[in-house]
């Protein structure tokens, strides 16, 4: 059931905020410490601020409306200085040469929302080639951030297969994602990293310029990365809702040919039916019939709705399961499968710490490791399951 609060924070988590269910809701009272936590939860509090001031500001008690102003203040500070953090790093790749372009963060905001303070964002995305890895790593040490995994050798080992490494700024408070890859190993994703370069658009921000992905790669990215983090949070579904808005003239036919060829259809009309049902964003009545036309598409969505409105986690073995029924084909559901059998992680070094001159013996153990984790895993799903059966 879909409480007032939810609902209000649907209504106003758009750039077109609906007016008339806007007052209605207001006007009913809804609780509004329920509705912050979940534009917190959700990470949609500027949407939520600004709809609000449009539609029916008066009709907010004053305790509301000063609780807003100064997070919209601070969000707009710390998305000031994420911004002139993102530009000093640019500078630092430029002079060394390394091609680098930002994802998600402050091109995000300013292209799809227009504006830096109406997304909020913690952290920066940069993307380079994987040729450039470890110069990018030393760019990054200079400009004084850590490293996640300080060793490189052990990031190598335990951590390259997602794609990205974290690094950290003590100083600034400052974290940065280093990808050279869009997605994890063994993902079937619709952009490849080595796609995206040679069609990069420019934006400006406070009258810099700065590339990001193109529009069409955009929506492919937002689409299954929203999939792949199961739709839980309210701004991936806004991020995808927004886009539509702004770029009417896509090419569907074309996005949904390559969706097909990736064997990742599945997450765009997901990511359509989502964002036209709950955040009535613009898209043709053949995509939307194309995606509730699909038995696997229509559950997949219902999952995600389910996910959004219930904070409580599903569960680790829970959300692997439901990642694989978002692949086409079933050759590539077990893809992520093998994959996680024989990927070295850090949760297996932190199981069972090794000299690095048996780092290789991992491909050994893992697969008891996790045979002896979903034991467990179903254990205590089972056990929990039968303890309010057994008290009634």
């Amino acid at each position: 059931m879909v409480t007032r609060e939810f609902r209000l924070l649907l209504y106003c988590a758009r750039s077109r905020p609906k007016a008339g269910p806007i007052k209605d809701l207001v006007s009913a009272g809804p609780n509004w410490r329920i509705l912050l936590e979940l534009a917190k939860q959700h990470g949609v509090r500027p949407m939520l601020l600004r709809s609000l001031k449009s539609v029916c500001w008066d009709a907010v008690s004053q305790t509301i409306q000063r609780e807003l102003e100064r997070f919209n203040r601070a969000n707009l500070q710390k998305s000031m200085a994420l911004t002139g953090e993102l530009f000093r790093l640019l500078e630092a790749f430029q002079q060394k040469g390394i091609p680098i372009t930002a994802l998600k963060g402050p091109v995000l905001a300013e292209s799809v929302y227009g504006n830096l303070s109406l997304r909020e964002f913690s952290d920066l995305d940069i993307l380079i080639h994987p040729a450039d890895l470890r110069a990018a790593e030393d760019i990054l040490i200079t400009c004084g951030y850590m490293a996640q995994f300080p060793d490189r050798d052990y990031r190598s080992t335990f951590y390259s297969y997602q794609g990205q490494y974290g690094f950290y700024h003590g100083q600034i408070g400052v974290a940065v994602d280093l990808h050279w890859e869009l997605s994890r190993t063994g993902v079937a994703f619709p952009v490849q990293s080595t796609e995206v370069w040679s069609k990069l658009r420019q934006v400006t921000i406070a009258g810099r310029t700065v590339l990001t992905l193109a529009d069409d790669d955009l929506v492919l990215f937002l689409a299954a990365h929203g999939t792949k983090e199961g739709w839980r949070r309210l701004i991936w579904l806004s991020d995808f809702a927004e886009l539509l808005r702004r770029c009417q003239n896509l090419d569907w036919a074309e996005l949904l040919e390559r969706a097909h060829r990736s064997h990742s259809s599945r997450s765009l009309l997901i990511a359509i039916d989502l964002a036209s049902t709950l955040l009535d964003a613009p898209a043709s009545a053949n995509l939307i019939d194309r995606a509730r036309a699909n038995s696997a598409v229509r559950a997949l969505s219902e999952k995600a709705r389910l996910k959004m409105l219930n904070a409580v986690p599903q569960g680790e073995l829970g959300e692997f399961l439901d990642t694989l029924n978002t692949h086409d084909l079933l050759r590539h559901r077990l893809w992520p499968v093998v994959t996680l059998l024989t990927t070295r992680t850090v949760g297996d070094y932190e199981a069972m710490p090794l000299p690095k001159s048996l780092w290789g013996t991992y491909y050994l153990i893992r697969p008891f490791r996790l045979a002896c984790k979903a034991a467990k895993m179903m254990v205590s799903s089972t056990l929990s399951r039968a303890v309010p059966h057994q008290s009634k």
